[in-house]
């Protein structure tokens, strides 16, 4: 579904991602992990023409969407939920779920979309007319990804879902991030938290300083203390996630 292609970006002479080659196929959970400053966010945010990417190529579905404006990309199905959730605090719950479907024209299939977000997210159903900054974290964050959702997106790209949460809705968001792959997305999942996205995941990539080091197997990776330790800093002997 998604294949990229020694993609880099550049902040002036600073170079965040170096020529990161990665693929996600249709229906797998994919985790990129590494630690702060690893070039992440960068990668998914020139992914989705957030950034623009300073040579490389992306392909979503077989179309090159490596020039393409952010909002062509989300219409052709892949969108990002970005880190810190970045909802509108003085905009309702309803408000928000709305500019989730900005680049949408079908008026009925987006009240039904919205209807399908309520049953899904209950909380968001009782706050519905509240403004989103009197949600909870974990509310918020359920509704930044709702929001992600109304764009009917066939790849979502969540950026540091668990950051800010609570350890019971950090679980509750990976059991969420379960149930949207066994409804058929593909979801390619940067964390910090190391164990519980590999937990999750089918395959996993990391980086370091803006470059790949590690992919494979998410099994592999919790199985080896050596790798563990190698790429993450941590062996499975403890539980803490990667660095940031």
């Amino acid at each position: 579904m998604l294949v990229v292609d020694r993609l880099s970006v550049a902040y002036g002479s600073i170079k965040a991602v170096r020529e990161v080659s990665l693929r996600v196929e249709k229906g797998e959970i994919v985790a990129l992990l590494g630690p702060n400053g690893a070039g992440k966010t960068s990668l998914i945010s020139a992914i989705v023409g957030l950034v623009p990417s300073a040579g490389g190529k992306v392909e979503l579905d077989g179309t090159d969407i490596s020039r393409k404006r952010t909002e062509d990309i989300v219409r052709l199905g892949a969108t990002v939920t970005p880190e810190g959730r970045k909802i509108f605090g003085d905009l309702t719950v309803g408000q928000n779920l709305r500019l989730g479907a900005a680049v949408r024209r079908d008026r009925d299939g987006i009240a039904a979309d919205i209807e399908q977000m309520l049953t899904m997210f209950p909380i968001l159903r009782e706050r519905f007319a509240s403004r989103a900054q009197t949600l909870s974290g974990g509310e918020q964050q359920q509704l930044a990804i709702a929001r992600s959702m109304m764009s009917r997106p066939k790849l979502l790209m969540l950026d540091e879902p668990s950051l800010g949460l609570a350890p019971r809705l950090v679980e509750q968001i990976f059991g969420l991030i379960t149930e949207l792959r066994a409804k058929g997305l593909t979801l390619l999942v940067v964390e910090q938290n190391a164990y519980d996205a590999l937990a999750l995941a089918d395959r996993a990539y990391i980086m370091n300083s803006g470059r790949l080091q590690f992919s494979g197997r998410s099994e592999d990776l919790l199985a080896s203390d050596d790798l563990m330790e190698h790429y993450l800093g941590t062996g499975t002997g403890g539980h803490a996630g990667a660095p940031g």
